[in-house]
């Protein structure tokens, strides 16, 4: 009898002597591929254990995220189609705090969550709301929304202090975004061009822009005295509900895809990730935060799911630390950083990415060392 154990596979193979039967057939040939057969099928059943695992995992990592894109994309295409830019964006204040303060609670009236927040901020910049108005809501919102204080009260109701530090925290930080990017340097509508989006923070994507119709230029002999303007088309209902679905249908189409890839690598890095080492690791207060942030990423939950990853597994670490897996995996997981990538150009992309993610570590570190 030979044993042949097998490093790559983890599997011992047994073998009789080799004896040559009259067909030239050695029965250590058939005793091998017989052993081999038998030993390699839980290594098959484990695999496709972790085949179904991933599969899962993506799925519910889809179904958690994409209605919200959607509702996201369904207020954009309103608001493109419905909604007169001119009016809403003289509707809303200029000036910064007080323009800052309403981006911040903006979220309570069109409640796009997480992800769907990106299609809608990307319209209000498109339509001309100021940039303080625009960017807090883009921070504030995947937080400050209805159906978040709602499914969270019901989670953490026994814990009522985080959830209010966490809707308190969310709500400051994005008057704080709002207020920082209401010093970004804007181009003036005549200097972009036609095939440019109208604001220096968006890159060019499947959007529409209203449609507008130019006027001709009044002139007075060789002179002109009134500038060439732009003026909204009148359309009638049913056209707008043609703009509407067209619009629906390509920004799904641009954000979906890359929400889908962003929901993949997620899964793909839980899979091989070592959290309850992570979680082992963390022994002091500097340590948690930094483990919690580490795992928010990696985990990439939704608002509406976090409080219960809080409320079962972490409910033994300081309050610092809980509040930054909770303000991290609401802003900062690989899903949302991968459509503000998509959305934003580069520069003011990272602005918005470093700054949100420096405010909500130096939250957590003043919690732990002196509040808890």
């Amino acid at each position: 009898m030979y044993v042949v154990y097998d490093r790559l596979l983890g599997v011992e193979f047994r073998y009789a002597e080799r004896s040559i039967f009259k067909n030239g057939t050695t029965l250590a040939v058939n005793c091998l591929l017989k052993d081999t057969d038998r030993s390699l099928e839980p290594i098959f059943s484990k695999k496709m254990t972790q085949l179904r695992y991933a599969y899962t995992l993506l799925a519910s990592s889809l179904v958690e995220s994409l209605p919200f894109l959607l509702i996201g994309i369904v207020i954009s295409s309103g608001l493109l189609a419905f909604v007169d830019e001119h009016q809403l964006a003289a509707k809303l204040p200029r000036n910064r705090v007080l323009g800052a303060i309403i981006g911040s609670s903006l979220g309570l009236v069109l409640p796009a969550g997480q992800y769907g927040n990106i299609p809608v901020t990307r319209r209000l910049l498109l339509q001309g709301v100021p940039l303080p108005v625009a960017m807090s809501f883009w921070v504030a919102s995947p937080i400050v929304n209805p159906f978040v204080i709602w499914g969270s009260g019901r989670v953490l109701g026994d814990r009522p202090r985080i959830l209010f530090l966490w809707l308190l925290a969310a709500w400051l930080m994005g008057m704080m975004m709002g207020l920082l990017f209401s010093t970004y340097p804007d181009k003036p509508f005549s200097a972009v061009k036609s095939s440019v989006l109208r604001s220096p923070l968006l890159r060019s994507g499947s959007v529409f822009l209203p449609p507008e119709t130019r006027q001709p230029l009044h002139r007075a002999g060789n002179l002109i005295y009134e500038s060439q303007t732009a003026t909204p088309i009148s359309l009638t209902f049913r056209q707008r509900l043609l703009l509407f679905s067209e619009n629906l249908v390509r920004e799904f189409l641009e954000l979906g895809s890359i929400l889908v890839l962003g929901c993949a690598t997620a899964v793909t890095i839980q899979l091989f990730f070592p959290q309850a080492q992570l979680l082992e690791w963390a022994t002091t207060p500097a340590r948690e935060v930094l483990s919690m942030l580490i795992l928010s990423l990696v985990l990439s939950l939704s608002p509406l799911f976090t409080p219960y990853f809080i409320s079962s597994s972490t409910a033994t670490f300081l309050y610092g630390s809980q509040l930054g897996f909770l303000l991290w995996s609401s802003l900062l997981n690989l899903k949302s950083i991968a459509l503000v990538l998509a959305s934003l150009r580069l520069k003011p992309a990272i602005y918005l990415l470093v700054l949100t993610g420096q405010l909500i570590g130096l939250l957590a570190l003043v919690l732990n060392f002196y509040v808890s």
